[in-house]
């Protein structure tokens, strides 16, 4: 008998600023109060109309009348291979299916439909991201997506108990436990002292400094964003209710780089986050270290559990030598896949993760 499949009810096109109500309420269907600065309207506008790189590529599901599904993407800039004129690359980002209309084949159809919009209008043929457990299936199983890397979640444990409580399920428990188990790892842990030779103090303006700066280290990795104040100031400052915090580190009165705090509560544990980190190393490792033990005197001062940060392979020794440890499959709460699908000219560069450059500055998650 020849299998019966149900006829699509819903309709594709790309959306339109009078879409705005409806992409939020379809956000507010999807994930509910997750993350609810992207769920307000100023939120969205700083995604996707605000970006310097260029107004956002999204297109949506509709059925009578409701938007049921959306699959977007924001413009980046990125310099490949050492060439100084910037790439426009596309990063997949809010994915999202209505919870009555899953299984219908609507992700794959969308993003199939959004690559070849801004392939034939935009002459985009790259998109890059991290995919979620519950997407990467589709992306690399039917889009042509292939994994670059798949980042460990890295954190240093700053105050043990909260997350005790939230595996043992017991108040008292993890309040006879964490001063044991804080006492033991700091005892052993890497420690934090002020910084001594160099000069760390939040940044007042992403000025002409900050440009320089890029130019000096434009060629860090082949595959780097490009971090000049247009980006830095719509990155770290669009959105003031995000509450980064942007650092500038000054040797000899010199500066010599930046980096981005944030502190914030998910899946119910406060933690801190070096969000953005640049370069790495910052002059060397000593000062790289003085950075990462202002980061967590920082956080730990705003009451988080832990620290974590995202640096490529090749750097992650700096955190790994600061304390950071892995945390094991069974514990993680978010596994970061990252990968892309492009042209087959630029797979060799891309698909190779020791030429990228990336923090959780790059993603949308921090």
């Amino acid at each position: 008998m020849a299998k019966l499949v149900a006829e699509r009810l819903w309709t594709t096109r790309n959306a339109t600023p009078a879409d705005l109500d409806g992409i939020l309420a379809l956000r507010q269907a999807c994930f509910g109060d997750v993350d609810p600065i992207r769920g307000r309207a100023e939120g969205w506008r700083w995604q996707f109309t605000d970006n310097p790189a260029g107004p956002g590529y999204v297109r949506l599901a509709e059925h009578d009348g409701r938007i049921v599904g959306q699959y977007a993407a924001i413009p980046t800039r990125f310099r490949l291979g050492g060439n100084p004129t910037p790439r426009i690359m596309a990063m997949s980002c809010d994915t999202m299916t209505h919870p009555s209309y899953q299984k219908q084949g609507m992700f794959v159809t969308l993003a199939k439909e959004l690559y070849d919009d801004i392939a034939a209008r935009e002459q985009v043929t790259t998109v890059w991201g991290f995919p979620n457990d519950s997407s990467h299936p589709g992306f690399v199983g039917k889009l042509g997506w292939f994994d670059t890397h798949i980042f460990p979640t890295l954190v240093k444990p700053l105050r043990t108990r909260a997350v005790l409580q939230r595996y043992l399920k017991s108040s008292a428990l993890a309040a006879v436990l964490a001063p044991v188990v804080d006492t033991a790892w700091w005892l052993v842990a890497p420690k934090a002292p002020a910084p001594r030779r160099c000069v760390i103090q939040p940044v007042r303006a992403f000025d002409d400094r900050f440009a320089a700066l890029w130019e000096r280290h434009a060629g860090l990795a082949a595959v780097l964003q490009v971090r000049d104040p247009a980006f830095l100031r719509w990155r770290f400052g669009g959105v003031p209710a995000f509450h980064y915090e942007p650092w500038e580190v000054l040797v000899d009165g010199r500066l010599e780089g930046y980096f981005v705090t944030r502190t914030l509560e998910l899946f119910g544990l406060p933690f801190g986050a070096l969000v953005d980190l640049f370069p790495c190393p910052v002059v060397d490792d000593q000062i790289t270290r003085e950075i990462l033990s202002f980061t967590q005197r920082r956080v730990a001062e705003q009451g988080a559990a832990f620290l974590t940060a995202l640096l490529p392979p090749h750097l992650a020794h700096h955190l790994r030598r600061f304390g950071f440890l892995k945390v094991p499959d069974f514990l993680n709460l978010r596994r970061w896949y990252f990968g892309a699908r492009c042209a087959a000219a630029d797979q060799p560069l891309l698909q190779d993760i020791g030429n990228w450059y990336l923090t959780f500055g790059d993603a949308d998650i921090v």
